[in-house]
């Protein structure tokens, strides 16, 4: 009986399905004369669509490893002109999960019930926040609020889809498995970048090259610390330790230090919130990890045989802060954003406020550079009351995963959760150093690690 009540309605969402696509054939038809280009992009966001809805965090990866391993050429700021707006791959990626996930809560028939992770409430609270900045903006700076607001209040959405699109473990395992591709793609590339002699941007403080972008070493960390979370505190495989040399030769490309002293002091937090257990064990892999040192280092004097007094350079500069001028510069223009702030410092000088100083160096007015501290410069936009809605959503997260990691001590998933914890740690470190917020590929993985971090501490809760 129902075997045969369904196939009429089978058969009759099948004649739906094909009226649909008549319909779709005849409009794509129709706009292919009338515009190719929109029929282009009509045809890719149907596939995107339909690509999301069938397997959502592919979508989040694939946005993910174009974005980052295509940082140097900008990728990620590649754009359509929707209607005088400019739409980023950020901007596709959030549109094309929330419709798959309309299209999902309309099939299943109900709307999932709110969850009242402290987290959750948070970042909402930040988004309300963000809605009366926007209004603010507007009425201070007019459309120049529009970007910032974007930046700021729109892509923390994407921490809730994602929390949507990441639910099943096994889509949390190709996100990981994409992580460490893309961070493996990121640092071949800084080692080709070496052999050929291609530095990255302009010489660093230390007049020494750099041949990977900060952001870029950013996302080698991530494929290092969950490597070893995942990875190492199972079965410690020859390969892994061979990648995780070759990660941390692409950290030592890039000559970060706000990278390096982000991932170190992510690392001293996951060590210290260890149980006793899984210190001791750690504590018994330093040998391991002293090899892996030695091979990235060996990879990184092989590639470029000049870069050894570079680095060595580069981390000596860390303690001479008198003395170097990056940091010179950073503590210069804080101040200066500070004295602004001052008039302001709960609400900012307004979304879409330009922030500028004046170079003594080159004697003149500039308003072309980041504040490289993404927490002073939301302060400077939205003031105090957005930095701490932030703080907060950051904190809750960082707890949540750390009691998790408690509950699973002596177990592999207490590596795994101290491994995201640690990210988390190095990300607040190089937000407020850098320019993290102010980066559409990096801005990503802020809300989708944080999605990732929840979701694992949720698992065996």
């Amino acid at each position: 009986m129902n075997g045969l009540a369904a196939r009429p309605r089978g058969a009759a969402a099948g004649r739906v399905a094909a009226a649909v696509v008549a319909l779709l054939a005849v409009a794509l038809g129709a706009a292919t004369v009338l515009d190719p280009v929109l029929a282009f992009f009509a045809v890719a966001g149907l596939a995107a669509l339909f690509f999301a809805a069938r397997d959502a965090s592919a979508l989040i990866v694939a946005t993910l490893l174009a974005g980052m391993i295509g940082e140097p050429w900008d990728i990620a700021y590649a754009n359509v002109s929707v209607a005088g707006l400019n739409l980023y791959p950020a901007d596709l990626l959030i549109l094309l999960l929330l419709a798959a996930w309309v299209l999902a809560t309309l099939r299943d028939g109900a709307v999932p019930a709110p969850a009242r992770r402290r987290s959750d409430l948070a970042l909402w609270a930040l988004l309300a926040y963000g809605l009366f900045a926007l209004a603010r903006g507007l009425q201070l700076h007019g459309s120049t609020a529009l970007p910032a607001f974007r930046q700021q209040y729109i892509y923390p959405l994407l921490y809730f889809l994602a929390l949507w699109a990441l639910r099943d473990r096994a889509a949390r395992r190709q996100l990981l498995i994409g992580i460490f591709a893309g961070a493996l793609a990121i640092t071949l590339l800084g080692f080709y970048n070496a052999l050929t002699g291609q530095p990255v941007g302009s010489a660093t403080s230390t007049f020494s090259y750099r041949y990977l972008s900060g952001l870029q070493a950013l996302a080698i960390f991530f494929g290092l610390a969950l490597l070893a979370g995942y990875v190492w505190t199972r079965a410690r495989p020859v390969w892994s330790l061979v990648l995780g040399a070759i990660y941390l030769a692409g950290v030592f490309l890039s000559q970060a230090r706000s990278v390096w002293l982000g991932g170190v002091l992510g690392g001293i937090v996951a060590l210290f919130a260890a149980s006793g257990r899984s210190r001791s064990q750690l504590l018994r892999y330093a040998p391991l990890v002293a090899l892996v040192l030695v091979l990235s280092i060996g990879a990184v004097v092989t590639v470029n045989m000049g870069m050894t007094a570079d680095l060595a350079t580069r981390a000596a500069s860390v303690t001479d802060v008198s003395e170097d001028l990056s940091t010179m510069w950073r503590l210069f223009v804080w101040g200066e954003a500070v004295k602004e702030l001052q008039h302001q410092p709960l609400l900012g000088l307004g979304l879409g406020h330009q922030f500028k100083y004046y170079d003594v160096i080159d004697d003149e007015w500039k308003a072309n550079r980041q504040l490289h501290n993404s927490y002073l410069e939301r302060a400077y936009l939205s003031g105090a009351i957005s930095v701490l809605l932030l703080i907060a959503f950051q904190f809750f997260v960082l707890v949540v995963t750390l009691r998790a990691a408690r509950r699973a001590a002596g177990r592999p998933r207490e590596g795994e959760l101290l491994a995201l914890a640690g990210c988390q740690i190095a990300l607040a470190g190089v937000t407020f150093t850098n320019v993290v917020s102010a980066s559409l590929v990096s801005t990503l993985y802020v809300w989708v690690l944080s999605a990732v971090s929840v979701l694992e501490a949720e698992q065996d809760g």
